[in-house]
């Protein structure tokens, strides 16, 4: 289902001239450098293709395709890395010393310094002169019969190079540091690059389709008998993941083997289909717009429509429901590529709540699209050097939009000014760890879990309201984030049938009417916090630091205590009275103080205390008194 739909997605994208997708044969490739070839095969000049940026970055160019390579000599077409294009090496002194040191197996006629200091050594061995080779002999294989005045130039510069003449050429002596360290070279011939040329191109297609050792079956994707992928190729982008890329097709254990088949014949997936999936799966790694984080798991997400437009318009409303940016800060107005809530935006999702709210569909003009059309949302999580699939979700886009529009309706709490209208799953699995902790650690289970309670419109997992409980207790500190989710579970579990507590009673803001004793208990604790406060404004330390756990646990042992204190509290402050009223007037509603409160009361407690909390800072509107006159 993966597989298929990401196929499906390469398909859209290779009919968009616009999309800058590889073509099948060729894949994108990180390039340093461009060699400039004279047509009597003389390298006249280096081009450093690099960004300007303080951190110079590759520049991306679509190549003959870099299959996936082990430990084995495997060259790549036309775009290579110096061990291949030049047959020199560099390499640290620690390394050099226990590979090729006089008391090892190797000789010094294995290798060849060329230049070294205390941390680096740049050499030619054996190996590099091997790889050089083959690079030589698979251009040879492929261009020969060509006549081309710029082919016959390269295949001479091949020819005539000498891996050990590196240093004496002024051009690569130039850039040796930069070319040593990895980087991708290409070639430019007359102001062209090698591989764009229609007759190099034409010579490769030919090449890649006629290689021999091919193993024919019926592909699993299209249905076709066709040459079937031996190694799959690596995807790369997912968060902790190798920097290389990792698998998520992968057969590397006799356990997995059957039939007698071996590694990706076990199940057979044709070379074409094999390039569509994880070229479609790469691009939408590669793409800001199409990923976001939520944990350890790395979340990419499209919409299967030919309409740029509309998929934008869809990939857009998701990406700002699931990651909104946070509001602009008055030092943060104007810095380049701050992430900031766009208005109109966000009047959208303004719109779309509303009818959500109410019951009504959302419609094309809602979300710039057709509602039926097909969304997917698929989560990778890094496992040593595979991928492993946390979620894999299809729906239309209209009932995503619903589904999520209907968590941050549910998620609803009063709040100050300050602070996102809408919380990103980013920020509330942050929640969960002590903000104090300079690495937040979050469950890796728990991203995975809470997507998937939004997505299917269903209870939230009680793993993660345990986690923001217990973040309130040790804190002793409750924000509008967790105080939103605490209404948001509890108002889950009502609607489903599953909790004793009535939807009338989780409200957005104070219930002043409200016959949750929880809830009244945690009001009055809040009640006699103030009171506190009230006393000496200056105070560093309030009942809050000490009891506050144990008060929305155990109430019976906790609030006869913090009653009798409150008196001495009331007593010295100016508005002691009003202080005496309010606890009077939340008591009304408590017959007894239970001995135990259990999970969903305990977060009927916290929003109470931090409903009230919030109702003590907010101005009440006061009617005016005035006659009207007649």
């Amino acid at each position: 289902m993966i597989i298929q739909s990401l196929c499906r997605y390469y398909d859209i994208l290779a009919k968009d001239e616009n999309a800058n997708i590889p073509k099948l044969g060729y894949s994108s490739a990180k390039v340093s450098f461009s060699l400039v070839i004279s047509p009597d095969g003389i390298l006249s000049h280096i081009i450093d293709l690099r960004s300007d940026d303080k951190k110079p970055k590759p520049k991306d160019i679509n190549v003959p395709i870099q299959k996936s390579r082990a430990n084995g000599i495997f060259p790549y077409f036309v775009c290579e890395n110096a061990k291949y294009v030049f047959g020199v090496e560099k390499v640290k002194k620690s390394e050099f010393e226990k590979k090729f040191s006089l008391n090892s197996k190797n000789s010094t006629d294995d290798y060849k310094i060329l230049e070294e200091n205390d941390k680096e050594v740049t050499l030619v061995h054996q190996r590099s002169r091997e790889c050089f080779e083959a690079f030589k002999t698979l251009h040879h294989s492929i261009l020969d019969g060509l006549n081309d005045q710029e082919v016959r130039g390269f295949l001479s510069f091949l020819d005539g190079w000498n891996p050990e003449e590196f240093l004496e050429n002024p051009k690569t002596r130039e850039y040796k540091d930069d070319i040593l360290a990895g980087g991708n070279c290409v070639f430019e011939c007359n102001g062209n690059f090698l591989h764009e040329k229609s007759a190099v191109r034409n010579a490769w297609e030919t090449y890649s389709q006629n290689e021999t050792g091919s193993t024919f079956a019926q592909c699993l994707i299209s249905g076709k008998v066709e040459p079937v992928a031996k190694i799959h190729q690596k995807i790369k982008g997912v968060v902790g993941a190798q920097s290389a890329g990792a698998s998520i097709v992968s057969f590397n254990n006799d356990a997995f083997c059957s039939y007698g088949k071996e590694q990706s014949f076990n199940s057979p997936i044709s070379e074409s289909a094999m390039f569509k999936y994880t070229t479609a799966l790469n691009h939408l790694l590669s793409s800001p717009s199409n990923r976001i984080r939520i944990a350890d798991t790395t979340v990419v997400f499209w919409a299967e429509t030919s309409k740029k437009s509309c998929e934008k318009s869809c990939e857009e409303l998701v990406k700002f429901f699931f990651d909104p940016p946070e509001p602009e800060k008055k030092e943060e107005k104007n810095v380049e590529g701050s992430r900031v809530q766009d208005i109109t935006t966000v009047k959208e999702i303004e719109e779309i709540l509303n009818k959500v709210r109410i019951g009504k569909k959302v419609n094309q003009e809602d979300i710039g699209a057709d509602p039926e059309t097909n969304f997917y949302i698929l989560g990778l999580s890094p496992n040593n050097a595979r991928l492993a699939v946390r979620f894999w979700y299809v729906a239309s886009i209209g009932s995503l939009i619903e589904k999520v529009a209907r968590h941050h309706l549910d998620m609803e709490v009063i709040r100050d000014d300050y602070g996102p209208r809408y919380v990103s799953v980013y920020r509330l699995l942050n929640e969960t760890v002590p903000q104090s902790s300079d690495k937040k650690t979050v469950s890796p289970l728990l991203g995975g879990l809470i997507l998937r309670s939004i997505l299917t419109d269903t209870g939230y997992p009680i793993s993660l309201y345990s986690a923001i409980l217990s973040r309130v207790k040790v804190d002793g500190s409750i924000n509008f984030v967790r105080a939103g989710f605490i209404k948001a579970y509890l108002l889950r579990l009502s609607r489903a049938g599953l909790s004793n507590l009535s939807q009338d009673l989780i409200t957005m803001s104070l219930n002043e009417e409200s016959s949750s004793v929880p809830y009244r208990l945690g009001r009055l604790f809040a009640a006699l916090e103030k009171a506190q406060n009230d006393t000496n404004r200056e105070m560093k330390s309030t009942i809050n630091s000490k009891y506050f756990s144990s008060a929305s646990s155990t109430p019976a042992v906790v609030f006869p205590v913090l009653l009798k204190l409150a008196q001495h509290h009331i007593a010295k402050s100016e508005w002691g009275f009003r202080s005496n009223q309010l606890i009077e007037q939340i008591l009304e509603g408590v017959d007894e103080f239970p001995a135990y409160l259990n999970l969903e009361d305990q977060g009927m407690f916290m929003l109470g205390y931090y409903h009230q909390r919030k109702a003590f800072f907010t101005k009440k509107e006061v009617p005016s008194n005035k006659e009207v006159p007649l």
